[in-house]
């Protein structure tokens, strides 16, 4: 339950990376998108992220589609 934030809407999904973004503001930006990134490819690099069948059926190509999308940004600088 507490991954589901990630298989969220796109318009959800991007308050939940601002919001954890403010919650880690006294990390410069550069160093952010750095450790930000490194965590999301760690995360897309599972072979699942929801390791049962039901929320893998329901959530993992939303899931992936969110932090895929957010790293793009991260990485685009």
């Amino acid at each position: 339950m507490d991954l589901s934030i990630l298989a969220s809407s796109s318009d959800r999904y991007e308050a939940y990376e601002a919001a954890v973004r403010r919650e880690y503001a006294w990390v410069d930006d550069a160093t952010w998108r750095q450790r930000r990134a490194e965590f999301l490819r760690q995360f897309l690099a599972r072979p699942v992220i929801f390791h049962t069948a039901a929320f893998r059926s329901a959530h993992e190509t939303a899931a992936r589609a969110n932090m895929a999308r957010s790293l793009k940004r991260l990485e685009a600088g």
